[in-house]
């Protein structure tokens, strides 16, 4: 995958918009849209402050395979994940 890809996947991973994702960046909604269909070039502060936002390492980003980390535990021990993951979960579990 391209970085550009790896970006839409973690963002959606971690259930942003690509709004909320273009204001945590500082950067305009246009610009990530063309970061993320792989027509903008990013300078490595944009790549440090992608990595910051979406909490990823820079190899996870530059990875040609995105890895997921584990779903975590919160405080009263339920575990939390992405809406898409737990309705795919829920659809699996219906069949």
């Amino acid at each position: 995958m391209s970085i550009g890809q790896n970006v839409k996947v973690y963002r959606e991973y971690n259930g942003m918009s690509i709004g909320d994702f273009a204001s945590h960046v500082g950067l305009t909604v246009e610009e990530c849209e063309g970061i993320e269909a792989g027509v903008r070039m990013l300078s490595s502060s944009e790549i440090q402050r992608i990595c910051r936002v979406l909490n990823v390492t820079l190899e996870a980003l530059l990875s040609r395979q995105p890895t997921m980390p584990a779903p975590q535990d919160d405080a009263e021990g339920s575990i939390l994940m992405p809406v898409d993951e737990l309705q795919s979960l829920l659809g699996k579990m219906r069949e």
